[in-house]
C-alpha cells in the first residue's frame, strides 16, 4: 500500500525538540500546522511568507527556517512511495535579532 500524499514531518529546535509537526493526510489539499499546545491551523500561516517562525517548548527559545525549503522536504515526503514521516531542524533566532 503506497503512503503517497500522506506526510507527517516534526519540526525540531537544534536540541532535537518537536516544537511543531507537520501533517497531510490522504486527498487532504492544504498542509497543516500542529503546535504542541494549539488546534492545527494551515501552513504555511500568513505570517510565514519566507520563514515559519515557532517557539521550542522544550528550550523556550525562538527557532526559524526557510519556509521553502521546509515546504519542498514536506513536498518529496508526500510524493515517496517508502516514506511519510520526516523530521526538519530549525535554527535559533538570535538573540541579538530579537
Amino acid at each position: 500500500m503506497s503512503n503517497r500524499g500522506l506526510m507527517t514531518m516534526d519540526l525540531t529546535c537544534p536540541e532535537g525538540h518537536v516544537a511543531g509537526q507537520l501533517i497531510r493526510g490522504a486527498g487532504q489539499p492544504a498542509t497543516e500546522i500542529q503546535l504542541p499546545d494549539g488546534a492545527p491551523e494551515e501552513w504555511p500561516r500568513g505570517g510565514d511568507r519566507m520563514y515559519t517562525y515557532l517557539t521550542c517548548p522544550g528550550c523556550n527559545r525562538r527557532i526559524y527556517g526557510s519556509t521553502e525549503a521546509i515546504q519542498e522536504r514536506a513536498l518529496w515526503l508526500s510524493e515517496s512511495d517508502s516514506e511519510s514521516q520526516g523530521r526538519h531542524s530549525l535554527r535559533y533566532l538570535e538573540d541579538s535579532l530579537t
